[in-house]
């Protein structure tokens, strides 16, 4: 009787091992990455609408009253008196920002110990924020009245002169609570190599305790945020804080917060999850926005 031992492991032999026989899985689902939410971070949230009738907000915006001068013999006879004039930013929130999904039981069975529901949810979730996110990046993008400054590329001295049409506008940056710039990160990578971007500056204990996601630190008197939304799109914005006693800049107006409603269909053997949010952005001040037009795209 003639016995044959085969050594080498032939390729279709690896491929039958992982399909047909017991293989192990590692314990975490990899889902990757995903977009810094810079843009939530210059709005401001607004929760008076939830839970009350209605879907429309409106922020009133006054002018400023002016002072003259006058002989003493023009006062006896009057003075004329002035208003200050209203005007109105008026938002209705009637769309809903939502992410679905279904799992069938056969994926819950095969996958019992990876919290299936759970995973989906989280990413759901998730991917609603993004969204608003993007959508918060829309509207500052396309409103009108934004004050603009144009440039080859985005250095030291071109932010300069971006702030120095704000402060023109009377909106002047306050070092200890400054203005956001939001761009790309190929135009970070370059304030990054710039001899400008002075290091001290760039982090001090006090700024680094309050970076949020997205922030690359201080550069010009103002916070550096990136998002890969402008990645190639020539746009950068200079946005000044809503909690200043210019007022609100941008806002964020929900009518209802984020839920995750479930049902289960037996009959098709499927479970239906969807969550959504209700909230709508809006540019209050449009002064309060420089948005910077770069001709080279970063």
């Amino acid at each position: 009787m003639n016995i044959t031992i085969e050594e080498t492991l032939a390729s279709s032999d690896v491929v039958t091992a992982l399909t047909d026989a017991p293989y192990l899985i590692y314990s975490e689902i990899l889902e990757g990455s995903r977009r810094s939410l810079v843009f939530l971070e210059v709005a401001m949230e607004i929760k008076e609408l939830i839970g009350v009738t209605g879907n429309r907000y409106q922020f009133l915006k006054a002018s400023q009253l002016e002072a003259t001068k006058s002989t003493e013999s023009a006062m006896l006879s009057g003075m004329s008196a002035s208003d200050k004039s209203m005007s109105a930013v008026d938002v209705s929130i009637t769309d809903i920002i939502w992410s679905a999904v279904q799992l069938s039981d056969f994926l819950l069975e095969d996958f019992p110990e990876h919290g299936m529901l759970q995973f989906h949810v989280k990413n759901m979730g998730s991917a609603v924020m993004e969204y608003l996110d993007s959508y918060v990046y829309s509207t500052i993008s396309g409103a009108s009245g934004v004050l603009t400054h144009s440039c080859a590329s985005l250095d030291y001295d071109e932010l300069i002169d971006a702030v120095t049409v704000a402060k023109n506008a009377d909106w002047s940056p306050n070092p200890a609570n400054p203005p956001a710039l939001i761009c790309s990160a190929g135009a970070t990578a370059g304030l990054l190599k710039d001899t400008d971007f002075i290091t001290t500056e760039r982090y001090t204990t006090a700024q680094v305790a309050n970076m949020v996601q997205g922030e690359q630190g201080h550069y010009a008197g103002l916070r550096v945020l990136e998002s890969s939304l402008l990645d190639g799109v020539g746009y950068a914005f200079i946005v000044f804080p809503n909690d200043t006693d210019a007022g609100i800049v941008v806002g964020l107006v929900y009518k209802r917060d984020m839920k995750t409603v479930s049902e289960y269909f037996a009959k098709n053997g499927y479970t239906y999850l969807n969550s959504s949010i209700r909230a709508t952005p809006v540019v209050v001040q449009a002064e309060g926005i420089v948005k910077i037009t770069i001709t080279s795209s970063p």
